[in-house]
């Protein structure tokens, strides 16, 4: 019984401590970056897990959507994917449904899948039971140009339209495990696959 709770312990430490030192370079942490190299044709790709866009600039108040980042050496130059998720069984609504508010300016995109996926992702038991869910998604192709300009920007925030409703957030939070402290990360690991 000792020992279970000494375990129990010290994974909420390092839950902790993940939380607080944004610890988005361990496999499975929101905005990990995964770098591979495809044995079929030699082409290198980045994918970065989904990352926070929290509803305000605190970084605790919990996020309504998610959104990864994809780039391979074999796409047209420039071009990158951004996946956005949300929990529950949700369709995405058709036509632009995806809006960035940059610094005042919205920019507006179109999914480049037609069907919204949904995938069922089972309960678990970590020391507390997390139930099981549904999580839906869609990509969108942006440019690195878009990239950058979310990056530099000092006021971005992100609207996903459904079917029924919508979810929205601020990407212009530095907060561990946020999608914008990802993205940064994404950029610079991209700059160095390019030179």
């Amino acid at each position: 019984m000792q020992s279970r709770l000494i375990t129990q312990t010290v994974a909420c430490l390092a839950l902790a401590f993940c939380a607080l030192t944004g610890c988005s370079s361990m496999p499975g942490m929101p905005g990990n970056i995964k770098e591979s190299t495809s044995t079929f044709d030699n082409s290198i790709e980045l994918s970065m897990q989904p990352a926070f866009v929290f509803r305000t600039n605190d970084g605790f108040s919990g996020s309504d959507l998610r959104l990864a980042l994809f780039w391979r050496s074999s796409m047209r130059p420039g071009d990158l994917v951004v996946e956005v998720y949300v929990r529950g069984a949700e369709s995405f609504s058709t036509g632009k449904s995806l809006h960035f508010n940059v610094d005042g300016q919205i920019i507006s995109y179109a999914s480049i899948d037609e069907l919204t996926d949904i995938q069922f992702k089972p309960g678990s038991y970590r020391g507390v039971y997390i139930p099981a869910t549904n999580i839906s998604s869609k990509r969108y192709l942006i440019n690195r140009q878009f990239l950058d300009r979310l990056l530099s920007a000092h006021d971005v925030r992100v609207r996903l339209d459904l079917r029924k409703s919508f979810v929205e957030g601020i990407f212009s939070d530095d907060t561990p495990s946020s999608a914008r402290r990802a993205f940064k990360e994404f950029s610079e690991k991209l700059a160095q696959r390019r030179q």
